[in-house]
This record gives C-alpha cells, structure tokens and sequence, in this order.
C-alpha cells in the first residue's frame, strides 16, 4: 500500500512522564485487540503520526517503559477528530509511588463501546493504608475530563460511572432533571423531563419511550456499569 493511501495523520504529542524513554515503542489496539503496525517513538518528540487507514475510529497506544517500572498509555483517541495525544506514564507497581500533600491532575477520555460519554468521573486515591475519593469531575460531550485534585501526589484510580439515582417511590414530588430506578433494575435509569408527583404505583418501566407516573414524565437512559482505570500516576502542579 502507497504511503499516500495510508491517511497518515499528525497530532500534537504530550508525554506525561518526567524523564521519558528515549525511543517509546507503541502498541496500536482498537476494541481490545492489538493492530498491525508499532511506530518508534522519540520520547522528545512532540509529534505523532498514525497511519489512519490502518485503525478503527477510536484506538488506544500502549507501551511498557524500558525499566519496566511504567506503562505509556492513551486511551480512547478519535482519529478524525483530535488534533492531540497525551500519553501518560502510570505506576504499574500499584504501590504508594511517594504520595505526598501537594496537588495534581489528570486527564483523559470517557467512552462507551468506543464512543465519546459524558459521565461523572471519581479520583480515588490508591493508598494502601486507605483509599478515598479526592475529587470529582465530568467528562465532556467529547469524553475528555482534566481533574484536578489536593493532599495527594501518588496513585490514583479514575472511575466512570453513570448516575443511578434514588430507588422510584410513590407519591412523591420530583425536579425536572432528577433520576430515579426501578425497585427491579433493568439496564436503565429514568430522568425526570416534566417535573411533578408520582403516582400510587410503581409504572410499569418501558425502554422504548416515555414513561408517565402521576403527574411525572420520565425519559429511559441506558445505564452502564462502572469502568476504573488505574493505578494512574497523576501530573503534580507546582505550588
């Protein structure tokens, strides 16, 4: 295949790594499963090609630092549509990594079956003696999330998740935008579309459209199980 047919494609390269291999050897993987084609990377490079023709709409890169201390990751890149790639070096020990009091970050992409999603976004601290939430975030319409977090520079889990809301009662008043479930889960969550009190009963939960109870209107959402990725080793942020 020509050169000019394989729709190579630049992006902008960040390495989240303070001192980076000096050649990062890329694995290519699009829905689980490895691609043909591993590019040499500079890990002073500030630039990435990827020959588009040869990967799905969404792919990941994945590599093993050269002590094998870290993994080199970036997830869930759209190929059409990004014009950056970050690859982050994430602590494959799983270990405390010297967490300490100051401040940091991460970033990344949110996406369900290879699609961009909104979703709320947990940080939680991987600390052996104790692991907490220290921060909360959303991904965008896009899927990107930068969340930033304090008293902790070591390990950290990200964790996507949908909102499941309050189990559905009877009479009872609702806010437009409020979630509910039923008392028998079925995959979805319903988001109330026209504020008021629900009925006497408990309304039988369709999938396929509205869903009327009393005075309420609810619209079905798919809900999707909780994804975590980690131990990420967050940027620090200078004081």
């Amino acid at each position: 295949m020509l050169e000019s047919q394989l729709g190579w494609k630049a992006y902008d390269l960040t390495v989240s790594d303070p001192s980076p291999d000096e050649i990062i050897l890329l694995r290519t993987f699009g829905e689980g499963l490895p691609l043909p084609g591993v590019r040499a990377l500079p890990g002073a490079a500030t630039v990435l090609r990827i020959p588009t023709a040869l990967v799905p709409s969404f792919f990941s890169l994945v590599s093993v630092k050269g002590d094998a201390s870290r993994a080199y990751i970036a997830l869930g890149i759209d190929a059409a549509n990004d014009l950056q790639v970050t690859i982050t070096a994430v602590d494959e020990t799983g270990g405390d990594g010297g967490g300490g009091e100051g401040a940091a970050h991460i970033a990344g992409v949110v996406s369900i079956d290879g699609t961009p999603a909104a979703r709320t976004v947990l940080v939680v601290k991987d600390d052996p003696s104790g692991r907490e939430v220290v921060a909360e975030g959303q991904s965008g319409g896009d899927g990107t999330f930068d969340i930033t977090y304090a008293g902790w520079t070591g390990p950290v889990i990200a964790l996507a998740l949908d909102q499941y809301g309050d189990e559905f009662a009877t009479e009872t008043a609702l806010n437009l935008g409020a979630v509910v479930h039923p008392a028998t889960p079925n995959g979805y969550v319903y988001e109330v579309t026209a504020a008021g009190t629900t009925g006497a009963e408990e309304p039988t939960w369709t999938t396929s459209g509205s869903v009327t109870s009393g005075s309420v209107t609810f619209n079905p959402v798919p809900y999707y199980r909780p994804v975590a990725s980690g131990p990420l080793q967050g940027e620090a942020l200078e004081p």
